[in-house]
């Protein structure tokens, strides 16, 4: 897209940095005396910048047609609000009046030359007490000067007598002198101010100001009874003018006599005012470009309309662009309509004069856009800054400075932050301020649509506009709201109120409260130590513990590893139980700053309650919301602000640094964060599930045969070398299974040594056997634990040998008796003896028993006295076993399914009945 000042250059004086602003308050007496500058004071020159309204083009026939042929109205007031072209227009007249030759190209066709007598008069510029000189004569009335100007000393000496004695002449007498003076024209600018100032000037029981409006009334009357007379004067506006009461009364008296014969001419209506504008300060744009870049605009509201006003979908819309060309057409709007209704804003000379700066500025700057909207008005430059302070006041500058333009404003902050936003912040900022006044206080503010009209461009991201804002609404101190409508103002807003009030928040409250959400932030994961101030305050036991460091301290890590090492001036046995966490100073002292944000809203809420925040009563639920949307980030920020972990390692003074990074959206305590972390795959410093047999062959039965079991769980506790432990069963869960798999055994000492018949591997085992506080038990290596396996296999061998010796030995024998005795048998048997023979023992083939009352005490005897001589007699067998407990206490649940429960599960047993209660 080309920018506008290719498209539509500035005239060479804004485009040099020459503009002068006096162009634009130029009068009609220093026209008239040639003082003017030449924009004005040359006819050719004036009426090419000039924009030929319908207004004016009606004014010039008019004039043509009154001295030319006698027809229409004799005396015409051009009354507009106050800068709105009437000066303007009498310039115009006299031009064409008095240069007509010059301008002839430039006069609407129907509107012919003429050679009247003029008399042109500018009631600012007279001194009603000295009157008019030129040469030796004086005239010290009105009436007096305009006879002087339209016919010379011949005319003025019919009336010198009034003149003399400041006593207004008769209607008949000003006739007298006016007829023959026709065609003329009576040009009065400005004339309530010399009715106002003549008022003080006594004229026998009256005073001069009262005879003026006398023979104002008669000039009225006096000049529409002439065919080729005309009188045209202009009149503020008396609803945009700052009058006084005797001001205002004058007035109303002027309005009177002009009101009973005048025509009204509005010079400006409407939408010339973007033809006026444009003429005046710029040269013939390129108007396929104009409608090239209008085009990109319209297709962009058609996409957005429903986020934008509903005027730019309007069918004149794309016209009043293509008019209002560089500026959007809001821009020439807002001052308007807005601005124009202060008294002192001159509604079309200061609409010239600022948006001749705007343009010099944005082209001294060579901003390269393609159309000039409200928002890139630079407030940063002083001659434009005045053209707004100069009627809201100059403490509105302080304002600026501080929420909208220049260095230090947190508007460009926020930009410079920001360089994706293309100074959105500060456009949104400017276009708030140019809609936040208007001398209707219901005017005053604009919604969001209308911002993003005033900021939006193609290329914008109609969304950016409102997440903008939204950070604006966050950081500025002025910036208010009303509804949907934003403002500034000069009362501060909550922002303001809330830096007063955070620097009346005193430390001590800010650290009670810091420590008082971090404690609601720590759970029941670990044990938690918050801010401890040495190391006997955390015991030395087996729990892990997660010591929470004071943000206030800085402790080096010699300092920590001495309270590993030490619990006042004992060693500390458990030294892998500890772990720390250490503060980020920057996010601490944010999180500090946040605290006081959250503290001095809640002053502010509780003097909202008390009444005594009445500025602020407004903003009540906006309180609440920002308390409640802080608390709901503090979690968060507790994790932040402790991200880092220092755990112990084996040797040297030092601690082992682990950084976690940002915490994950939700919630969660601060020590579940740390075991979490800690406990992952990454990390590994906690165990999170059975470690492995592996390491418990390397850590303990590498340089030895055997290790007691409450060694090693002790070990986990003491040595930084392994991982932390807060599961005593995820090592029982490792000895069940690598005695399972065979990576070493688990035996029984008795008097020191492994008792071989308790050895334990290659088989299944529970939980509930893995008894860390019961003595005796040992975990043993593999070779270990067969070497003694295979000592209880060779016992009962030899003890098998030795029973069938014994068994043999009596065998023989009895067969020897019994061959000895088979002489004394037979000799029984023929003496007739007749007992029967002894029988052999009987086998059992199957065997069922049902027994009950045996105590868990005798489960060993129960082994050793029943289940092995059957397991020797026929082999392997199963057996069905029933339990009936009763306790008092109750059983866990939870050992019953995990323990007990799972050990019949890994032994393949059927559980054919389980009632519990």
């Amino acid at each position: 897209m080309p920018s506008w000042y290719t498209v539509a250059p500035p005239h060479d004086d804004i485009k040099e940095g020459d503009f002068d602003e006096s162009v634009f308050a130029a009068k009609l007496g220093d026209v008239v005396s040639g003082d003017a500058p030449p924009d004005y004071s040359d006819p050719y020159a004036f009426f090419q910048k000039t924009y030929l309204t319908k207004g004016l083009e009606n004014l010039l026939q008019s004039v043509y047609r009154k001295l030319e042929h006698g027809k229409g109205p004799g005396v015409v007031e051009l009354q507009t609000p106050f800068g709105g072209g009437k000066t303007h227009a009498l310039i115009l007249a006299y031009h064409y009046l008095n240069n007509g030759s010059r301008v002839e190209d430039k006069l609407p066709d129907d509107v012919g030359l003429l050679s009247p007598n003029i008399s042109a008069i500018v009631g600012t510029d007279v001194n009603a007490s000295k009157g008019f000189r030129s040469g030796d004569l004086v005239r010290h009335t009105l009436w007096g000067e305009i006879a002087h100007q339209l016919g010379g000393e011949q005319a003025y000496s019919a009336i010198a007598s009034n003149d003399k004695d400041r006593l207004a002449p008769g209607e008949d007498d000003i006739q007298d002198v006016l007829e023959p003076l026709q065609p003329f024209v009576i040009l009065l600018d400005e004339v309530l101010e010399y009715v106002v100032k003549a008022h003080g000037i006594e004229v026998g029981g009256s005073t001069l100001g009262a005879q003026t409006l006398s023979f104002l009334q008669e000039l009225t009357q006096a000049v529409s009874g002439l065919d080729r007379g005309l009188l045209l004067g202009t009149l503020p506006s008396s609803e945009q003018e700052d009058f006084s009461p005797d001001k205002q009364n004058n007035l109303a008296k002027v309005e009177k006599i002009f009101g009973r014969l005048e025509a009204i001419y509005t010079p400006v209506e409407g939408e010339e005012i973007y033809s006026i504008i444009r003429r005046r300060l710029f040269d013939s744009p390129d108007e396929v470009e104009v409608r090239s870049i209008v085009d990109d605009y319209i297709q962009t509201y058609q996409q957005n309309k429903g986020d934008l006003p509903s005027k730019v979908t309007a069918g004149n819309f794309r016209e009043k662009m293509e008019l209002a060309y560089p500026f959007h057409p809001d821009v020439i709007d807002l001052l308007y309509e807005k601005w124009s209704t202060f008294s002192t804003f001159q509604r079309t000379r200061g609409a010239l004069r600022l948006l001749a700066r705007v343009a010099e500025d944005l082209y001294q700057r060579e901003e390269a856009i393609g159309l000039i909207l409200p928002g890139d008005i630079n407030l940063e430059e002083p001659s434009i800054r005045q053209e707004f302070l100069r009627h809201i006041g100059n403490e509105y500058e302080g304002i600026i400075d501080s929420d909208i333009a220049g260095d230090n404003a947190k508007s460009q902050r926020l930009d410079d932050e920001n360089k994706s936003w293309n100074h959105m912040a500060q456009r949104n900022a400017t276009s708030i301020f140019l809609h936040s006044f208007a001398a209707d206080q219901g005017e005053q503010g604009i919604e969001l649509p209308h911002i993003r009209l005033d900021v939006s461009r193609p290329d914008t991201p109609i969304a950016l506009v409102a997440n903008v804002l939204h950070e604006q609404r966050n950081e500025l101190w002025y910036l208010n709201n009303k509804g949907q409508e934003y403002h500034f103002s000069n009362v501060p807003n909550l922002n303001r109120v809330v830096i007063d009030k955070k620097n009346q928040v005193q430390r001590p409250r800010v650290r009670k409260e810091l420590k008082t959400y971090i404690q609601k932030e720590l759970g029941n994961k670990l044990s938690t130590y918050l801010w401890p101030s040495s190391g006997d305050e955390i015991p030395d036991n087996t729990e892990l513990k997660l010591a929470v460091l004071d943000p206030d301290e800085n402790y080096q890590d010699r300092d920590l590893r001495r309270w590993v090492d030490k619990k006042g001036q004992s060693y500390r046995t458990y030294k892998n139980t500890i772990i720390f966490a250490v503060p980020n100073s920057d996010r601490h002292l944010r999180f500090e700053d946040e605290i006081k944000d959250y503290l001095a809203l809640q002053d502010i809420a509780g003097g909202i309650a008390k009444g005594e925040q009445s500025v602020l009563e407004e903003q009540q639920e906006k309180v609440k919301r920002r308390i409640d949307d802080l608390t709901d980030e503090f979690p968060r920020k507790v994790r932040e602000m402790y991200q880092i972990a220092k755990v112990p390692v084996m040797n040297g003074d030092s601690l082992e640094e682990i950084d976690f990074g940002d915490p994950p959206v939700g919630r969660e305590n601060l020590d579940t964060w740390f075991r979490r972390k800690l406990a992952s795959q990454m990390h590994g410093k906690i165990l999170s599930g059975p470690p492995s047999a592996r390491l418990l062959q390397s850590k303990f039965l590498r340089t030895q045969d055997e290790i007691a079991l409450s060694d090693i769980l002790d070990q986990f506790h003491r040595n930084p070398d392994l991982p932390a432990l807060d599961d005593a069963d995820l090592i029982a869960e490792t000895v069940t299974n690598g005695v399972r798999d065979g990576s070493f055994g688990l035996a029984r000492q008795e008097d020191g040594e492994a008792v071989p018949k308790s050895v334990k591997i290659r088989e299944p085992l529970s939980r509930s056997q893995v008894n860390f506080r019961e003595e005796g038990w040992v975990v043993i290596t593999a070779d270990r634990a067969e070497e003694l396996q295979a000592k209880v296999e060779t016992e009962s061998e030899a003890e098998e040998e030795t029973e069938g010796e014994s068994t043999s030995e009596t065998s023989g024998s009895e067969d020897e008796q019994d061959s000895s005795s088979d002489d004394e048998r037979q000799d029984e048997e023929e003496l007739g003896d007749d007992e029967p023979p002894e029988e052999e023992e009987d086998a059992v083939h199957q065997l069922s028993l049902r027994v009950s009352g045996v105590p868990t005490g005798k489960i060993n005897d129960l082994n050793r006295g029943v289940l092995m001589p059957i397991i020797r007699a026929a082999g392997q067998f199963e057996f069905t076993i029933e339990f009936d407990v009763e306790s008092e206490e109750g059983i866990p649940e939870k050992k019953i399914e995990q323990q007990v429960m799972e050990t019949l599960r890994q032994l393949g047993a059927v559980v054919e009945r389980q009632d519990q209660e």
